[in-house]
């Protein structure tokens, strides 16, 4: 299949040389070949035969809250899911339904019209239902894993599943149970039923904490270290401990007010923020002995041939 061809019959929209910076929340990232907005199963179909037959990478995209992209862009085919499915459904037994392109922020809008309580510890997180459930993100107040009951995922090459119970195998940050070429479609929420009332003002509580603790006025991945295990500390600790609070390299700056942040003042590159990244990591291992891991994913080339200095 040709790229005009796919263009012409695509059930969705398909962009080419399009900028990643105009789809991530960093505001950074060079082009991609395709940019791919599916709205149905058979567009994902379309997709799929269309990478195999070319041979293209490919990767998933949702918002965008976690991702740093490469100035270079990708070299491939992105397919962002936000067309996909925006459902969000009461169920029998306790369960909300909802497609994996619906926004966090919609869900819990959703959540406090309803009186569906149970899911505020995604409040603040940034993001779509397809990330939460694959990150298996989470707050202090819990995690993704904690309330799925099933989670139905589609590959991009053909066939599709419903996993539930024993088989939702969940880690800090990761999963153990989506192929890579799986693409999450929806998922099942358990929730109680409580005062709309209630819910609202838990959930207008966090995200009103969330405003004067984190940098939000800027652009960011969230936070971009995981907490490194059995150290005591959790990362923004790890970070001031190495006094790199507010350092800054280009536009990119390690937020001075929540210091597992780095925030793109303005015109930042990928090569700002990865060298601070990379800063962080090298320094706390050489000074601290603790290893700190991303959660932010790269995303396109020439990451690692770049470099920092202090």
């Amino acid at each position: 299949m040709t790229s005009s061809a796919l263009i012409e019959s695509f059930e969705g929209e398909l962009l080419e040389c399009e900028p990643l910076a105009r789809h991530t929340y960093y505001r950074i990232g060079g082009p991609a070949d395709f940019l791919a907005f599916p709205k149905n199963l058979n567009a994902l179909s379309q997709l799929g035969k269309f990478i195999q037959e070319r041979r293209l990478p490919y990767f998933i995209l949702g918002q965008g809250s976690n991702l740093l992209v490469s100035d270079d862009g990708f070299r491939g085919v992105v397919i962002r899911m936000s067309k996909l499915d925006l459902g969000i459904e009461l169920e029998e037994g306790g369960l909300v339904r909802t497609g994996a392109s619906v926004a966090i922020s919609s869900l819990l809008r959703k959540c406090g019209a309803e009186g569906w309580a149970g899911l505020e510890f995604l409040a603040g997180i940034p993001g779509s239902v397809g990330g939460a459930v694959y990150m298996n993100a989470g707050t202090h107040l819990g995690e993704s894993k904690d309330r799925l009951d099933s989670v139905t995922l589609v590959d991009l090459f053909g066939g599709a599943r419903e996993v539930r119970d024993q088989q939702l195998v969940y880690m800090y940050r990761q999963n153990g149970f989506i192929l890579e070429t799986e693409i999450v479609v929806s998922a099942s929420w358990k929730i109680t039923k409580a005062s709309s009332e209630t819910v609202k003002r838990q959930l207008e509580e966090l995200l009103a904490r969330r405003k004067a603790t984190q940098p939000v006025n800027f652009p960011s991945c969230g936070s971009v270290f995981k907490n490194p295990k059995g150290t005591g500390h959790q990362a923004w600790q790890v970070v001031d401990r190495l006094g790199l609070r507010g350092h800054r390299v280009g536009n990119a700056q390690i937020s001075e007010k929540h210091s597992n942040w780095i925030v793109n003042l303005g015109g930042a590159t990928a090569g700002d923020v990865y060298s601070l990244i990379c800063m962080c990591k090298e320094r706390a291992s050489r000074e601290l002995g603790i290893e700190l891991e991303e959660e932010v994913r790269y995303v396109g080339r020439h990451f690692d041939a770049m470099q920092y200095t202090d």
